[in-house]
């Protein structure tokens, strides 16, 4: 597949390029967090943490906005945009989840795990889907996975802010406690939803699948899902 130099450089992509770049800066970020979560520049680090999180998160719909306002979808988009996403929330959940296991709270590991298994499967179903009908199915997202999603984002904002929190003494501590439980219960109900949204998922793209093949369109198409021109060796 070849992209132009427009697709390459257009906007929504190259936010995306931004929130690539916010990866690593902000797994940085954390790991310096958790070399002393009780040292005096711990506070700092989990907040610029979350800062560069939440500015990555951002990005995300602010791409996805201009993207479909301004008819600027392409097809590098497509695959790059979902690789970001996955990194970007997949390296958020898991050093969160280890952070809160420093300071002694392990729960929220069990379900950043959950989220991350989740998201390993679903990219590896829709390479499958997308492999096996020659891009006549590919994922596209859907109401369970938007929802999942905004769980998902409500409960690392609000898990990284209980964080920064109980980096304190105090009253302050109290109020990181409770918006620790918070984010614990929408944990909860967005790994739900993405286990539901998972399942949905490869049921919908599996019957789609099978009225692909029923269709007869895959014999006039090569492994890239061109068209095959007649008289041309399909298996070439």
């Amino acid at each position: 597949m070849k992209f132009s130099r427009k697709d390459v450089f257009s906007i929504p992509n190259i936010l995306t390029y931004v929130r690539l770049a916010c990866v690593p800066v902000f797994f940085v970020l954390m790991i310096m967090f958790c070399i002393d979560p009780s040292s005096a520049q711990a506070k700092a680090y989990v907040w610029a943490a979350a800062g560069v999180f939440i500015f990555a998160e951002v990005t995300d719909v602010v791409d996805g906005f201009v993207a479909r306002h301004f008819n600027m979808i392409t097809d590098l988009g497509k695959v790059i945009d979902p690789v970001a996403d996955k990194l970007c929330q997949g390296f958020g959940i898991f050093m969160l989840g280890v952070a809160y296991v420093l300071i002694g709270r392990w729960p929220i590991l069990l379900f950043a795990l959950i989220l991350i298994v989740k998201e390993v499967l679903m990219g590896v179903f829709s390479y499958y889907f997308m492999k096996a009908s020659k891009r006549q199915v590919e994922q596209i997202a859907n109401k369970w996975g938007k929802a999942g999603s905004a769980l998902n984002f409500a409960s690392l904002v609000l898990a990284y802010l209980a964080l920064g929190l109980l980096c304190y003494d105090g009253d302050v501590y109290k109020a990181g406690d409770i918006i620790y439980w918070i984010s614990f219960a929408v944990f909860v109900a967005g790994a739900l939803v993405a286990i539901y949204n998972l399942i949905q998922y490869n049921v919908g793209y599996y019957r789609d699948l099978c009225r692909v093949r029923e269709s007869g369109i895959l014999d006039k198409l090569d492994d890239k899902g061109n068209p095959i021109e007649q008289g041309e060796d399909k298996d070439e």
